[in-house]
């Protein structure tokens, strides 16, 4: 069955028609006017002859058009110069070096228009691949509210620059009957199928987390999932989890191959990192470890925050190849975010996470220069100026 042309394709035919035609009847007109002497006196028609394979490139991708013509053009150059007689002036020199140079110029033309056009092709390829993931992995990832019972919560989500695959960073935030339970994490690997695993991750975390008593029992239930639905040992995944009880708040932790959580103490302008004795193997690998050693508790004061982030972070290097110091850079920081928020005096309609969020994505923005090569995940909670139940003193008791 023949399929009717849709009216740009006739024009676009047309159009390649009536150029052609055009293109041919100048060389056939020259030719014809110098060969045949139709006029005495000189019409310098032959630097026409150069005009073909000038237009034969307009609106081309490839060099075949215009050298066919700028050969056309040279063939009848060569004829108008066998049939001049010693009466008729020959064809100027200058007029088959206008030829050539035209000919020349216009088929390098097309031919760099076509490199320029198979580039952009590539680049909006990669392009539509990373948005794609980019808008899965949104989806993933849902938006955390800024309060979680008494906790202020803020995150930063970095993107890849556009010619790096997207990461499987994945965090979610939920109140259960235990307490207030964070994950953050990092999947191996990159592209769709990272995305797609942290998809499973979390979609299994927001089943359980309600359900199971413990940290360990948590990890043990992800890993033990993950390893049913993509083999064991196949996939695997960093995570940290977080449960702090709003009551007093208590904080423990639960470390499987994850980069440690920042403490920032409140007033005292310094960082504590919450290192666990022994991380436990990542999810999908916990069974090849003893995870005896990944749990952590601490205590929080009033205003302490409680950074969480991926390795894209400590991991984006500057020109220098120098790697980010986030442990120096967020006492520094933190203690900039707190001048500032004394010297506006308290705003209780205010983030106070956010704020100090912001600095630190300028700082690690300002430290690439350049889009990050990892995507960059930070979560940052802090607690609020008193617990429900206090205790006296609220020491910062550290257990393992």
């Amino acid at each position: 069955m023949r399929i009717p042309l849709k009216a740009d394709q006739r024009r676009a035919r047309w159009q390649d028609w009536w150029l052609e035609g055009t293109l041919a009847a100048v060389i056939v007109v020259v030719v014809v006017i110098c060969v045949a002497r139709a006029w005495t006196a000189p019409l310098l028609l032959e630097p026409l002859l150069a005009v073909p394979p000038a237009l034969a490139g307009i609106g081309v991708a490839t060099a075949r058009r215009p050298l066919a013509y700028g050969v056309a053009a040279l063939a009848a150059a060569v004829v108008i110069a066998i049939t001049a007689t010693g009466a008729t002036r020959g064809v100027p020199a200058a007029t088959i070096v206008a030829i050539v140079v035209v000919t020349v110029v216009s088929a390098t033309a097309s031919a760099l228009s076509r490199a320029g056009q198979q580039t952009t092709t590539q680049q909006q390829h990669l392009a539509n691949v990373v948005s794609v993931a980019e808008a899965a992995q949104r989806a993933v990832l849902r938006p955390l509210p800024e309060h979680v019972g008494p906790l202020e919560l803020g995150v930063v989500y970095l993107a890849a620059a556009a010619d790096a695959q997207v990461g499987g960073d994945l965090y979610d935030v939920a109140k259960t009957p235990h307490g207030i339970r964070v994950i953050i994490g990092d999947v191996r690997g990159k592209g769709l199928g990272a995305v797609e695993v942290a998809a499973d991750v979390l979609g299994m975390y927001r089943e359980v987390a309600h359900e199971v008593h413990t940290l360990p029992e948590l990890a043990r239930r992800l890993d033990a999932g993950l390893s049913r639905r993509w083999g064991e040992h196949e996939e695997f995944v960093t995570a940290l989890f977080a449960e702090i009880h709003p009551e007093a708040g208590r904080l423990t932790l639960f470390n499987c191959g994850h980069p440690p959580p920042m403490l920032i103490p409140a007033g005292d302008g310094g960082v504590t990192v919450l290192e666990v004795p022994a991380p436990a193997p990542p999810l999908g690998m916990l069974t090849l470890g003893d995870p005896s050693g990944a749990s952590l508790s601490v205590n929080l004061r009033p205003r302490d925050q409680l950074l969480l982030y991926t390795d894209g972070v400590t991991e984006a290097r500057d020109a220098a190849r120098r790697f980010y110091p986030l442990d120096d850079r967020l006492a520094v920081l933190a203690a900039a975010a707190a001048h500032a928020a004394g010297a506006r005096a308290a705003d209780e309609d205010g983030n106070a996470a956010a704020d100090l969020l912001g600095l630190l994505r300028a700082d690690l923005v300002k430290h690439v220069g350049a889009p990050l090569d990892d995507d960059a995940a930070l979560l940052l909670i802090r607690a609020p100026a008193a617990w429900s139940s206090p205790r006296r003193g609220n020491p910062r008791a550290v257990t393992a």
